[in-house]
C-alpha cells in the first residue's frame, strides 16, 4: 500500500480507524510484499519478481517539507519538461 488516510467527516470513523491500525501491522506488510518490494516495516521485505534489487538504495532522498514549500516551482518545471508528452487539453 502506498498510503492510507481517514477522510474527514467519514460516516464510519471507528471502522476507518480499525482499517488504518491494520495497515501498519506485520501481517499487512507481509501482504503488501506480494507486489511491492519496499515496505515501511523493516526486516519483512523479500525480493519480488521483476522488481529491481536494492530499490531503497536507488531511491532519491526526498524532503517532503521542502517539496511542499516549493510545490509551484516543481509543478512549473515538471510542466516545462513533460507537458508536451501529455494528451492535448480540450
Amino acid at each position: 500500500m502506498e498510503a492510507s488516510a481517514i477522510v474527514a467527516g467519514t460516516a464510519k470513523l471507528e471502522a476507518a480507524k480499525t482499517l488504518i491500525d491494520w495497515t501498519v501491522t506485520r501481517k499487512a506488510n507481509e501482504m503488501y510484499n506480494v507486489g511491492c518490494a519496499l515496505l515501511a516495516m523493516p526486516n519483512i521485505a523479500k525480493p519480488v519478481k521483476y522488481r529491481p534489487e536494492n530499490m531503497e538504495q536507488k531511491m532519491i532522498k526526498n524532503d517532503f517539507e521542502w517539496a511542499a514549500n516549493h510545490r509551484e516551482a516543481i509543478l512549473k518545471e515538471r510542466n516545462k519538461r513533460c507537458d508536451s508528452k501529455s494528451e492535448p487539453k480540450n
